[in-house]
């Protein structure tokens, strides 16, 4: 791939970021969304910050290495890419709000009300602000994916099952986002999912290299 260089770095950053951000994911506490149980859940909850930091920085990988696909499109693609790409990253750092959110004003809530202090109208206030950010974050990366599935999809050597998990990310993701409560992470299903995608885009990167014409 003489005129893309960057593909192979890029593809080990997007799946460095894919797996971290899969793995957070996997052991993120569920909240009960309730001011006073959320910040209970969060205060008793060592590896709280620790879990937004990775889930902050894997946000950052997966919004560069994401690029590693576009450079390797044939031309066919790249508009489509694209622009999904450029959709998906305002999602991704949509929910990056959401995560900061957590990993800096959330726990700073927790350790005052552990405290003592009454700061759980603060804490509902601001977050169901973050929350909302979270919501269009994962409304938005369902259309990128929808708009991924239907671009490579065209390709004929694009492996059938990654053009359905972006496809799933998409229509589940938009399920899960308009159905569940705030807050809830099925409402972020298509960051989920997407992230599944990418995780197998950026091996399949690694492995295969994929060229587009010169």
């Amino acid at each position: 791939m003489p005129d893309a260089p960057l593909v192979r770095p890029l593809a080990w950053l997007l799946l460095l970021g894919s797996l971290l951000l899969l793995a957070c994911s996997a052991v993120h506490p569920m909240l009960p969304l309730t001011a006073a149980g959320d910040l209970a859940l969060i205060a008793a909850t060592p590896w709280w910050r620790g879990i937004h930091l990775g889930l902050l920085h894997a946000t950052g990988l997966c919004l560069v290495g994401l690029w590693a696909r576009w450079l390797a499109a044939d031309g066919a693609e790249r508009a489509g890419l694209g622009v999904a790409f450029a959709v998906a990253g305002v999602g991704m750092a949509l929910n990056g709000v959401n995560i900061a959110y957590m990993t800096g004003a959330g726990t700073y809530f927790a350790e005052q009300a552990r405290a003592g202090a009454d700061v759980a109208v603060a804490y509902e206030a601001t977050h169901r602000f973050a929350v909302m950010c979270g919501r269009l974050a994962g409304f938005v990366v369902a259309l990128a994916a929808g708009v991924i599935a239907a671009v490579t999809a065209r390709r004929a050597d694009e492996p059938r099952g990654l053009v359905a998990v972006a496809a799933l990310a998409c229509g589940g993701g938009l399920v899960g986002n308009l159905v569940a409560p705030p807050g809830h992470p099925v409402m972020l299903t298509s960051v989920g999912v997407l992230g599944v995608w990418q995780a197998a885009t950026a091996v399949r990167l690694l492995r295969y290299r994929l060229t587009r014409p010169s």
